[in-house]
This record gives C-alpha cells, sequence and structure tokens, in this order.
C-alpha cells in the first residue's frame, strides 16, 4: 500500500515516531527529566514516591508517551549533540 506521496504509510509512522523520540531527547535535559515530564500529581498522590513513579514510567505502564529506555534516550541524546555540533562547525 502506498499513499499520495509514494510512501508506505508504514515507513511513514516509522519516520514520524523517530522525529518523536529525536524531539524527546533535545527537549529534556536528563533521562528523569523526560520520566518526571509524565508523571501527574496525583500519580504522586497516591504513589508517594518519586522513583517508584519514575519506574512505573519506563516500564510503560504509566505516562502519556513513548516508552524509552535509558539507554536509547542517551544514545539518541548523544546523536543529537554529535549532530548539533557538527552543523555548528560547519557554520563557521
Amino acid at each position: 500500500m502506498v499513499n499520495d506521496h509514494g510512501r508506505n504509510p508504514i515507513g511513514q509512522m516509522e519516520d514520524n515516531a523517530a522525529a518523536a523520540l529525536d524531539n524527546i531527547v533535545t527537549e529534556f535535559h536528563t533521562y528523569e527529566d523526560f520520566l518526571d515530564s509524565q508523571i501527574t500529581s496525583l500519580d504522586l498522590y497516591y504513589l508517594e514516591d518519586e522513583e517508584l513513579a519514575r519506574q512505573l514510567v519506563e516500564l510503560g505502564y504509566r505516562g502519556s508517551g513513548e516508552v524509552l529506555k535509558r539507554e536509547e534516550f542517551e544514545t539518541r541524546k548523544a546523536a543529537a549533540e554529535a549532530s548539533r555540533l557538527s552543523k555548528r562547525s560547519q557554520q563557521k
């Protein structure tokens, strides 16, 4: 199946998912910041433990967005930083 742009819709969804993950690593400074962004005050009220809330998000039991493991976050963060530095050095 191919869409109007000659692309497979599944491939397009994968591209969108990759772009969303790239946005996550540029938006958050640390993995903990990313996890915290998906924890609500109600979660903390019932769980009474920020670390437990983070673990639930990391395991995919809680949270509204993509499940992103620490290793993948750090790998993507390093790649985004390398890309940023590369673009910056090309401009000079």
